[in-house]
């Protein structure tokens, strides 16, 4: 390969060259992936799982069996950041213009 200067370029500098443009290219395509809580995000409400005492309590309270709350898949990544295993109770609290305050809670759950 000749250079601008007419110059020809060694083997080893055409390939820490080519080693070079391939690591760039590799960065633009991948950029790197930054830690991110999705809990920190504005629009995720809180969300915290419930301790067995409090879910038993929960349940006793509204008469019901964990199947009959709604439910959460263990999938989703607030299930997964939070590291809620199946069975356990997720506590949402949401903000409300009409309540003030909205929790709603959830099974977590695997898919059907």
């Amino acid at each position: 390969m000749v250079k601008g200067d007419g110059k020809r370029m060694s083997k080893s500098k055409r390939a820490e060259r080519r080693k070079t443009a391939k690591k760039k290219e590799k960065e633009a395509a991948e950029p790197e992936a930054k830690p991110f809580s999705i809990l920190q995000h504005s629009l995720v409400p809180k969300h915290e799982i419930l301790s067995e005492e409090e879910k038993k309590q929960l349940l006793e309270r509204l008469g019901i069996t964990p199947q009959q709350l709604p439910y959460i898949l263990i999938t989703d990544p607030v299930v997964k950041q939070l590291g809620a295993k199946l069975g356990d109770v997720i506590k949402i609290t949401r903000e409300s213009e009409t309540a003030g305050e909205a929790i709603y809670y959830r099974v977590v759950m695997r898919e059907a």
